[in-house]
């Protein structure tokens, strides 16, 4: 079914920039009704009147016709008494004491359904009216009052004329593997079919295997049994920052899981292996690059993890401008070892946004002393400590808005290094620290996946790597290999949205609904018919009328929507519905995708989203030219 408006007299209301941050127009939903309780329930059949009658001298009258021996002038005496006010009030007032008794006879039967009408039993019956009525009443405003549901309307604009805002990467939508897993390599299933399949509903992408723990790897190329140093703990979360060794097999089966999943694989190389001098030491990162040539693995590379960050979590400290020249190193060894047309990504700065601008500082100096080795500038971004995040922060319009923040001073200080590089979040979830328990791979942290995403996109980032498929508690698969919402949610994202970024006009998109707009991914396509997709948010405790007036008021036959809405049981379910069916989404028993089936929507007819959901709208027959090339 449709969420259409289901109430007559709903009001939908421009949302208040206090509470959401919106400035939007005032529309009605239909005219609010008078007398809400006879609208809903039909008026009320009046009571029949009762008849008028003289009930009271009934039974004297039928008397005086029977006493024929009575004379005239007693029959009139009689007459004037019973006609008297006194006699007919302790006339009435005597029918009234009498008890009904039961009876067989169809004379006392009569009797005791006939009830002496008086002045004053009309008095009560006026009472009970008008107290009903008043009741009445007052129970119509009280409803009127609390029933009618308060909706807000998003205008939002589009122009079908438009030029492409941004075309960004085939793998736009990527993930990691972090470099820690690498340790325990038996425990990683990238060997297990089903493992395999998960990943390759979120192709094509990037699979980056990197982390903290790269810069602690050390490749062996023919041993047999794993080996680490004595474990060390980081200072910063506690994880485990000894050197330990992977052989040549552990690599080509790391890299066979990246093949048969269809993903493009990037490893981060150790940079910390250094010679007295203070110089990097390729030893390692030529074993691996030489390894990798030779069984013909198509690998893209980085150097060293959050190197602006060494002094905590390491207690060694490698400058920018000593990275770069590893950087301009590195490009060296890749093109000598064929590997020319290989990427390489970098710095991997962390604390970007922070008040002393660390992470960009450190970035604008590397950018401007190296020698344009790198494609991409890498930095790694998180909303929240995972050790300390409570939910409302993950449905908190504030959590959401620091990430332009952190976009656009990134971006200054690419400007001022002096290069035009585009920007990856090579390295990014909800929560640092390996998440928030409970919640990083929950339902609630879909929010802020989808509008990274969305964001991401409309601010020209060209790569955003998830962290983790698989392992710690932001993985968007779990250790039973069932997909958390964050998995379903980006396989809808890699069904409906394509590469080409559009234009979406909103007043404010910082608030609780958030949306944006690419053109329609080729595989979602109908017969070829052009179509745009709408995806985003109603974080919002009440539905959210979404009123586009290029796209969803023009009278089309072929112009339909298809709506998709993501909700939950609970904010911290582990499950995730599709159009508010009875049952979550699975798997089929054979790994593939469940049907997705969509509520057909009229562009004619008011579109909503409901409370806390994740929607995407597929707009069949809309001709936007960009879209058609």
């Amino acid at each position: 079914m449709g969420y259409y408006c289901a109430w007559g007299d709903a009001k939908i209301m421009s949302s208040s920039e206090e509470e959401e941050g919106y400035e939007n127009l005032v529309s009605d939903i239909g005219e609010k009704r008078k007398g809400r309780a006879l609208d809903i329930h039909g008026e009320a059949p009046s009571a029949p009147a009762l008849p008028i009658s003289d009930d009271t001298d009934r039974q004297f009258w039928a008397e005086d016709e029977l006493s024929n021996s009575e004379s005239r002038q007693r029959l009139i005496t009689r007459r004037k008494r019973r006609h008297s006010v006194s006699y007919r009030n302790r006339a009435a007032n005597k029918s009234q004491s009498r008890v009904p008794r039961p009876s067989n006879s169809s004379s006392d039967s009569t009797r005791a359904e006939i009830s002496p009408k008086s002045p004053s039993i009309c008095s009560v019956l006026c009472y009970i009216t008008l107290g009903l009525c008043s009741m009445l009443l007052i129970l119509t405003l009280w409803s009127s009052n609390i029933h009618v549901p308060k909706i807000r309307t998003y205008v939002l604009h589009f122009d079908e004329e438009q030029p492409l805002l941004h075309v960004v990467s085939d793998k736009f939508l990527s993930f990691g593997l972090d470099t820690s897993l690498l340790r325990r390599m038996k425990e990683l299933p990238v060997g297990q079919k089903k493992f395999i399949n998960l990943a390759s509903y979120l192709s094509p992408a990037y699979v980056r295997v990197g982390g903290t723990s790269a810069d602690c790897l050390i490749f062996i190329q023919d041993q047999m049994e794993q080996n680490s140093s004595e474990k060390i703990l980081s200072p910063v979360d506690g994880q485990d920052i000894s050197n330990f060794t992977i052989s040549g097999t552990d690599l080509l089966n790391i890299y066979d899981f990246a093949v048969k999943s269809g993903l493009r694989m990037i490893f981060d190389l150790n940079v910390l292996i250094r010679n007295p001098d203070g110089s990097w030491n390729d030893t390692n990162a030529r074993k691996i690059i030489a390894f990798a040539k030779n069984q013909d693995m198509m690998l893209d590379w980085q150097l060293g993890n959050e190197p602006n960050s060494f002094r905590h979590v390491f207690n060694v400290t490698i400058s920018a401008t000593e990275l770069a020249k590893d950087y301009d190193h590195l490009r060296q060894l890749l093109n000598e070892a064929g590997y020319m047309n290989s990427i390489l990504v970098g710095p991997e700065v962390n604390h970007v946004g922070d008040l002393n601008q660390m992470g960009e500082q450190y970035a604008k100096t590397f950018l401007s002393t190296q020698k344009d080795t790198v494609n991409y500038v890498t930095w790694h971004q998180y909303y929240l400590n995972g050790r300390v995040a409570k939910i409302d922060d993950f449905v908190n319009p504030f959590t959401f808005n620091w990430l332009p923040t952190q976009i656009n001073s990134m971006r200054q200080f690419i400007a001022e290094s002096g290069k035009n590089v585009s920007m990856w979040l090579s390295e990014t979830s909800t929560a640092f620290g390996g998440g928030a328990p409970g919640l990083s791979d929950r339902f609630v942290a879909g929010f802020l996946w989808l509008d990274k995403l969305g964001y991401s996109a409309k601010a020209g980032l060209n790569v955003v790597t998830r962290q983790s498929l698989f392992g710690g508690d932001y993985a968007m698969v779990s250790t039973n290999l069932m997909p958390n919402p964050d998995w379903w949610i980006s396989v809808f994202y890699k069904q409906f949205v394509s590469e080409k970024v559009l234009k979406l006009i909103t007043p404010n998109n910082f608030g609780y609904v958030r949306l944006y707009a690419h053109c329609t991914a080729k595989k979602a396509l109908i017969a070829r018919v052009p179509a745009v997709t709408i995806y985003g948010m109603n974080m919002g405790k009440t539905f959210a009328h979404v009123d586009i007036p290029e796209l969803f008021t023009q009278p089309s036959k072929i112009m339909k929507i298809f709506y998709y809405a993501l909700t939950a049981d609970a904010l911290q379910s582990s499950e995730i519905k599709l159009n508010d069916e009875s049952e979550p989404l699975r798997l089929q028993p054979n790994g593939d995708l469940p049907p997705f089936r969509p509520v057909i929507l009229d562009p004619m007819n008011p579109v909503f989203l409901p409370p806390y959901s994740m929607v995407f709208m597929i707009i069949h027959g809309v001709e936007v030219p960009v879209c058609l090339t």
